[in-house]
């Protein structure tokens, strides 16, 4: 029976080569007592691989590694390969088909990730989008909750949300971003058979400013109760759902 330290490089030397040797790296954890050449290092490897670095108390790590030996730093090996958007988009357009993207800004709990990843595969997204910073981990408690959907459907780690949305309109992808806005259009009401992609926001923030400024249309799900919002994953399904209407599938 595999244990969860089975996808974990503990060490200096260990973690850089997992790097040079480009193994799909979920997350790297760095002691923040760590200064000087190694800190440099690995925040210039993690940068230039597009890798999630975390700095974390030494207990963290402790814990993280059952006490093993780690040398102030860790990296977990991701369950998955992370797909590029592009080589993704380019696909689906060659199949003669519209893309439909989700696109994840700081959705953090893993039971959410878990439960869109599930949904967007149900309902034939093409690809779950989430980026570097403030994103749940694929881990293998993400797999078995989604029911492993995450090993049957393309994720794309971009690192930021810029770099989103700056390929998604070069390949003439319209964005609809969900949010609480009284300017919003009702889901039924928005055409969502075209090329698009539907950004749910963060558990607790939503989506940024930023974000809005640069989506092309805001969507909300329309509600009978004067209630807070739908929980995210809850609402990514609502609104795949009558994706997969509109389109006849």
């Amino acid at each position: 029976m595999k244990s969860e330290l089975d996808n974990v490089v503990f060490g200096r030397h260990p973690v850089v080569d997992a790097i040079n040797q480009q193994k799909e790296i979920d997350k790297i954890y760095l002691a923040d007592n760590i200064r000087g050449e190694f800190e440099k290092e690995i925040r210039h490897l993690t940068t230039l691989h597009n890798i999630p670095l975390s700095k974390v108390p030494l207990q963290k790590l402790n814990q993280l590694s059952n006490r093993q030996n780690h040398q102030g730093v860790l990296a977990y090996i991701s369950p998955v390969e992370f797909q590029d958007l592009d080589n993704v988009i380019a696909s689906v357009f060659a199949e003669g088909r519209n893309p439909l993207i989700i696109v994840l800004e700081s959705v953090t709990d893993v039971r959410n990730l878990a439960a869109i990843s599930r949904s967007a595969l149900v309902f034939g997204a093409d690809a779950v989008v989430m980026t570097t910073k403030k994103s749940a981990g694929i881990s293998g408690d993400a797999i078995k909750i989604s029911a492993g959907a995450i090993l049957k459907i393309p994720i794309c780690r971009e690192k930021n949300m810029f770099t989103v949305i700056d390929k998604l309109k070069v390949n003439g992808i319209k964005i609809f971003s969900t949010a609480l806005d009284p300017k919003a259009l009702a889901i039924g009401k928005a055409d969502l058979t075209q090329p698009l992609a539907i950004v749910m926001g963060g558990e607790g923030e939503g989506i940024t400013l930023e974000t809005k400024r640069a989506s092309d249309y805001m969507i909300i799900i329309p509600q009978v109760a004067e209630f807070d919002s739908l929980n995210v994953s809850v609402a990514a399904g609502v609104v795949l759902y009558e994706v997969m209407r509109q389109r006849g599938r």
